[in-house]
């Protein structure tokens, strides 16, 4: 997940995040895109912190690897280290359960 503290579209998906750890144990990582990381380090002590690990981005150069085109995108990525989903925009938890959630039970199969 591509997020930032100034990211008005992050903060209204930030619950679903939240959600999907807490409910279905789903590990997230999460990239701090352009962001000052004490701006962050607030934003996840207020909101709460759904990510198992973060990787900052202060340059913006790991989202081109990405082909991230705006904040927030999430990604489903396999074990092999494969994107096999790309959610541009806020994750919803419609999007979630009809989406995101199937293709992580195939995953795990």
């Amino acid at each position: 997940n591509v997020f930032a503290s100034w990211c008005a579209p992050c903060r209204l998906e930030h619950p679903v995040l939240l959600e999907l750890n807490r409910r279905h144990g789903i590990p997230i990582f999460g990239i701090n895109y352009k962001d000052q990381p004490g701006n962050a380090t607030r934003w996840l002590n207020t909101l709460g912190d759904p990510y198992a690990r973060i990787g900052a981005d202060r340059d913006g150069r790991a989202a081109i690897d990405w082909g991230v085109f705006g904040v927030p995108e999430t990604f489903l990525v396999d074990a092999a280290g494969t994107i096999v989903h790309k959610q541009i925009g806020p994750l919803t938890l419609e999007t979630a359960e009809r989406t995101i959630l199937p293709m992580i039970a195939e995953l795990r199969r």
